[in-house]
């Protein structure tokens, strides 16, 4: 598990941090925010195993600041860009 968590960790937080940054949508910013969740659950699975209870900590504080950015950028931001999208095709059609 430790071997896995090794390897996941560093890639997710990575991934994440350049779909975050790149910044190409609601859609894809949330997902980016999702990547970094996996990689916190994988950055905790590593603190347990070797003991480094300020690494998992700070992993916990971040899953849960990954979970606001989820709720941001996949539930509430996706919204208001689906009403944009329909307010755009409403005024289209007047």
């Amino acid at each position: 598990m430790e071997q896995i968590a090794n390897w996941v960790a560093p890639i997710a937080t990575t991934l994440a941090a350049i779909m975050v940054a790149a910044n190409l949508g609601a859609r894809l910013t949330g997902f980016g925010f999702v990547a970094f969740s996996i990689g916190s659950v994988a950055w905790i699975a590593i603190g347990l195993a070797t003991g480094q209870n300020n690494l998992v900590w700070q992993n916990a504080v971040l899953l849960a600041v990954n979970a606001l950015g989820i709720w941001r950028w996949l539930g509430l931001r996706a919204r208001y860009d689906r009403g944009a999208a329909a307010a755009t095709r409403a005024t289209a059609r007047r």
